[in-house]
């Protein structure tokens, strides 16, 4: 059992854990550069009362959750996906991952820079999430990387891109741009580790 580190409480817990099908539906897609139907970068992401949401814990970031991860071979970051849910107030991005679910910290930071280099990424949002998963890498044994290694632009309600702002050592890094003031629901799933965002009313 993992354990979860919140802003509010420091407890142990369980990651909150959805059915393979919400994951795969909800997030089917290759990254995009628009946004889906009816979710234009100007609109607000706004639940309708009489859609079918899933339920789950929403948190304030940091979160952070460890556990033993046996290694090697390390897990591997093989896919990102993204889509954008404005019946539900909420957008998500799924990483498909290889071996073992690793350990994560979610954060906000000022700033996007690569690893290790502290080269400034530019990102589109208005503020931003760094996701570091450990142990993890994005590339092969080649080297060669598994997933895009450029800034991607979505234009989703409330996510607007991301990056990989770090695969070194183990340590991979995701960095998120959002719209502004976010809440975050993680779930882990065989292969899968996902993160929805959705904005946080002023």
């Amino acid at each position: 059992m993992r354990s979860i580190t919140t802003p509010s409480s420091l407890v142990r817990a369980i990651v909150p854990v959805f059915a393979i099908v919400v994951v795969t539906s909800c997030a089917a897609g290759t990254p995009a550069t628009s946004p889906a139907p009816g979710a234009g970068a100007g609109s607000s992401a706004v639940a309708s009362p009489s859609a079918s949401c899933p339920g789950g814990t929403w948190r304030q970031v940091p979160v952070s959750a460890s556990q033993p991860v046996a290694a090697p071979p390390l897990p591997v970051v093989t896919g990102i996906r993204t889509a954008a849910h404005p019946e539900c107030g909420y957008d998500r991005l799924v990483l498909d991952i290889t071996g073992s679910l690793p350990n994560y910290k979610v954060r906000s930071a000022a700033q996007v820079t690569a690893d290790p280099s502290g080269m400034p990424i530019t990102l589109p949002g208005r503020q931003y999430l760094l996701i570091t998963l450990q142990p993890t890498q994005a590339h092969d044994i080649s080297g060669r990387s598994t997933v895009a290694r450029s800034a991607q632009a979505l234009g989703y309600p409330v996510l607007k891109g991301y990056a990989v702002a770090g695969d070194f050592e183990g340590v991979f890094t995701l960095a998120l741009g959002v719209n502004g003031p976010v809440s975050i629901r993680i779930g882990e799933l065989p292969g899968h580790w996902y993160i929805d965002v959705r904005a946080v009313p002023n």
